[in-house]
């Protein structure tokens, strides 16, 4: 009994848990791609999935880019910025872009 109700409580622990490649509130995700193009957005979604390779930001309103906006993307290569409104970028905020192809 007490065997099975452990397992019950590990499965419902585990199905409420968010799903590691979760795709940001208004944004379109399929295999590595992540497409938030032309939502209004202000700032960068948070939530990209950590193996994200290509990201569209094209025709929003981002007007600042910070270091934890593209923290742990290690796998980005291509990210599209045109169209918005930035005009502060914090040091360091692209550090972890070490794959980076096209910006």
């Amino acid at each position: 009994m007490r065997a099975r109700l452990a397992l019950t409580l590990a499965l419902v622990s585990v199905l409420s848990w968010p799903p590691a490649s979760a795709c940001p509130t208004k944004c379109t995700c399929s295999a590595a791609s992540v497409d938030c193009h032309g939502l209004g957005l202000r700032a960068v979604p948070r939530g990209i999935p950590r193996n994200t390779e290509r990201l569209d930001l094209d025709r929003n309103n981002i007007t600042r880019i910070t270091k934890m906006d593209f923290a742990g993307l290690k796998n980005l290569r291509v990210l599209h910025l045109e169209d918005n409104q930035v005009s502060i970028v914090e040091r360091g905020a692209f550090q972890d872009l070490k794959q980076l192809e096209r910006l």
